[in-house]
């Protein structure tokens, strides 16, 4: 089938509308912004009208169906093809073309954010990497921490791994398996030791306060307390006894 005519122009194009995509289109036309949605699955865009949400179907990395949608004109790119090689060909072009626009990318891993960041990609998200930190997050809240003290560390965390990794960028070599390259390991290295070293910094200024695990209480039964015989003593009972 041939790509659908593209009749309308927005400020925003995504390509590529699979689960990340998805997302972003809902968040922006829940914050009243409409974007030009571009997929070649047409499964997906036959969906996505059933539901009341207009895209046309097409391939993204197209030139002549960029323009149409608007490259020329738009503010911002969203790619979020799952295709890698497709999508760094997507951010290149659209770079090339347009200097000005803000490309924000999805990457399926590390080293797809490096090819991306030289492609001209401006903000990439790593496709685990959000919602990796958010688990991490409640596993804090549930061993004590409150819900401020747990956030403050996931953000700490992301803003530290961010910094990191566009230091690691300048390091990688495409042309070198990331194990092999003795500069990106050791530098990776160091910054892990130097995220620990902040890390406890600012739990000694007092950002958050690590609690002492609780030993699990003994669960009654029948509506009796458990006898206090087998209770665990302290240090100082068990050698007076």
């Amino acid at each position: 089938r041939e790509a659908d005519e593209i009749d309308e122009r927005q400020a925003i194009i995504i390509a590529g509308i699979g689960r990340f995509g998805q997302v972003v289109n809902r968040l922006l036309m829940l914050a009243g912004f409409r974007a030009v949605v571009l997929d070649n699955n047409l499964e997906a865009i036959e969906t996505m009208r059933r539901f009341g949400i207009k895209g046309f179907f097409g391939d993204p990395t197209r030139p002549e169906l960029l323009h149409a949608a608007g490259l020329d004109e738009a503010r911002v790119l969203v790619v979020a093809l799952d295709d890698k090689k497709a999508a760094i060909q997507l951010v290149r072009y659209a770079r090339s073309q347009r200097p000005d626009i803000h490309i924000v990318a999805r990457a399926h891993d590390r080293v797809q954010v490096f090819e991306l960041y030289r492609a001209g990609a401006d903000d990439i998200v790593r496709e685990l990497f959000d919602s990796s930190l958010r688990a991490g997050r409640y596993v804090l809240e549930n061993l004590g921490l409150t819900d401020i003290e747990a956030s403050k560390i996931e953000h700490f965390f992301f803003r530290k791994d961010r910094e990191g990794l566009r230091e690691l960028a300048t390091l990688w070599d495409p042309e070198i398996p990331v194990s092999r390259n003795k500069a990106y390991v050791d530098r990776a290295r160091e910054l892990n030791a130097e995220l620990e070293t902040a890390l406890v910094a600012h739990l000694d200024e007092g950002l958050v306060s690590i609690p002492v695990p609780k030993a699990p209480e003994v669960p009654k039964r029948d509506g009796v307390a458990p006898d206090p015989t087998f209770e665990d003593k302290s240090d100082d009972q068990k050698e007076a006894g």
